[in-house]
């Protein structure tokens, strides 16, 4: 019986050896495709939206020369105005529908601080005060102490609404959705040369709203010669590259205007890239001494 079962157990070894040596057939591969939008929205770096701070600094930069084109096609002096309007965190909850409600219990949250500790920070500012106090009435300098660093969480970033409106070409009413909320569609593909060459900024902006905010862009329109302004609120379907329209309507325009105004929720760091901004409007002022530029910033003050 013994030489039965090690003869059957030697068999059923053999057979297991067996199929581990046959070959397992490789898995078929998949075809995968993404829409333009998915591919710049997971690659921003290559349309300048690498950061906060740049994407605020990019965005600036594409709507201004987009006004600069559409006004120089009609041969009209190009008149822009640039608005950027810091947004507080309470009122960026209410446009994105959140309530601010009371801490219930201060221990769960990161800057919570027990009258211990308050006591203690408390007395050494009272310290170092009089240590700088003894040393102004000394003639010593000494350098200024940096206030606490107080942790950064996710809802302490900084929202900007970035508006620049012009007098240039407008678009027609149809067109305004796919101009806007389809990627790799637009008019800069021609053979005049424009500032812009692959009609991106503004898509790209919406893109960096939708991912920072969630909140849509807003476009009013205007051609010559026409008596109504085409509004539009929308945001775009990254997966499948199409605009989803919020409200698309024909408004009256009393005032006979024409061109566009572009106005966008975007999250940005203002205090980095305050330098830059402010650098490239005083070289686009030099170099296009034939446009009108008003900057209007609105930053909430905090000391």
């Amino acid at each position: 019986m013994e030489i039965g079962g090690s003869s059957e157990s030697q068999s059923q070894n053999e057979t297991k050896k067996g199929k581990s040596k046959i070959p397992r057939k490789p898995k078929e591969s998949l075809l995968k495709q993404k829409s333009p939008a998915e591919f710049f929205a997971e690659n921003k770096n290559i349309a300048g939206f690498d950061n906060p701070g740049k994407s605020l600094y990019t965005t600036v930069r594409e709507l201004v020369e987009n006004s600069l084109d559409s006004a120089e096609s009609i041969s009209e002096l190009p008149v822009v105005e640039i608005t950027i309007e810091e947004i507080g965190k309470s009122k960026f909850n209410s446009m994105i529908g959140l309530v601010d409600r009371e801490r219930v219990d201060a221990q769960l949250y990161d800057d919570y601080e027990t009258a211990k500790a308050r006591e203690k920070r408390l007395a050494k500012e009272a310290r170092a005060q009089e240590m700088q106090a003894k040393n102004a009435l000394l003639g010593k300098k000494i350098k200024e102490q940096s206030s606490t660093k107080g942790m950064k969480g996710r809802g302490e970033a900084s929202f900007y609404r970035v508006t620049c409106k012009d007098n240039g070409k407008g678009m027609p009413h149809d067109d305004i959705p796919n101009m806007f909320g389809r990627v790799l569609s637009g008019t800069k593909y021609g053979l005049k040369q424009t500032r812009g060459k692959f009609g991106l900024g503004a898509k790209m902006a919406l893109i960096w709203s939708k991912m920072s905010t969630g909140l849509p862009i807003e476009i009013s329109s205007s051609m010559k010669a026409q008596s109504y302004i085409s509004f539009c609120r929308l945001d775009i379907d990254i997966h499948r590259n199409i605009p989803h329209i919020h409200l698309h309507e024909k408004r009256n325009n009393g005032d006979w205007w024409h061109g566009a105004e572009i106005q966008v929720v975007i999250e940005g760091n203002w205090t980095t890239y305050r330098s830059k901004i402010l650098h490239y409007m005083r070289q686009m002022a030099v170099i296009t001494p034939y446009a009108q530029f008003l900057f209007q910033i609105y930053i909430r003050c905090t000391r």
